[in-house]
């Protein structure tokens, strides 16, 4: 998801009608909400047509994160998701310029794109710097929600992950309180994080904070085959 002018300030026209085809998928809202039959499962059989594990971006912007590990890791599938279409488009033309055939990209709200992930389905999610939106009538946009911790204990395969990172300790401390609350989430110690993610690969947002001497907040966590039902 875009914060400040950054988005806007793209000078990208929407890619041709075959690049759309192969990279983009547009979801509407209203169509997404009630025809949800209608629009694939986020997998990826259901976007790639095979089974190679796959990892999911939310908010991607203009996916730098998906695409240097899609090109870093052929043998598994990427997808960035985002509601703004510019980023979206800049996305296409870096994906079809390195060729890249195991990443893809969807335009549409998150909150409604989680009824289309299987359960199980994700090895690895991220949500990366997003917008945090404090202002209260902003709240229910928010991706670090209650909502996003109830759907990645669904749609996480077994040990499957879920990365964030965030500029904001507000935001962070917030995550880490409606962590306490979802049993099949476990924290994972620093030195088991992904070490792609670890100086390896820095989006634009990451960029932008640090060198602005925002601290990077980080956290790994791990989808638990042990819940509290099992005691």
């Amino acid at each position: 998801m875009g914060r400040g002018r950054y988005p806007a300030r793209l000078k990208v026209v929407p890619p041709p009608e075959e690049l759309t085809a192969r990279y983009l998928h547009v979801w509407p809202g209203h169509m997404l909400y009630a025809h949800a039959e209608q629009f694939p499962p986020l997998s990826s059989p259901g976007l790639f047509g095979n089974e190679q594990p796959l990892a999911l971006d939310f908010g991607c912007a203009t996916g730098d994160l998906v695409l240097a590990l899609a090109a870093a890791s052929p043998d598994r599938n990427y997808v960035g998701l985002d509601i703004v279409a510019k980023p979206l488009w800049r996305a296409v033309e870096r994906a079809a310029a390195a060729d890249l055939r195991n990443v893809c990209f969807i335009q549409a709200d998150a909150r409604l794109a989680y009824r289309q992930i299987p359960a199980a389905s994700l090895a690895m999610a991220y949500v990366h710097f997003p917008a945090p939106l404090l202002r209260n009538r902003q709240r229910n946009q928010r991706l670090i929600s209650p909502i996003l911790l109830t759907q990645m204990e669904r749609c996480l395969a077994p040990e499957g992950r879920l990365s964030i990172m965030t500029d904001q300790p507000a935001l962070f401390a917030e995550f880490q309180t409606l962590l306490l609350h979802h049993p099949g989430l476990r924290p994972l110690p620093p030195e088991h994080w992904s070490p792609a993610l670890t100086g390896m690969i820095k989006s634009h947002y990451y960029q932008r904070w640090e060198a602005r001497g925002r601290p990077i907040l980080r956290l790994e966590v791990m989808h638990n085959l042990r819940t509290a039902s099992d005691g």
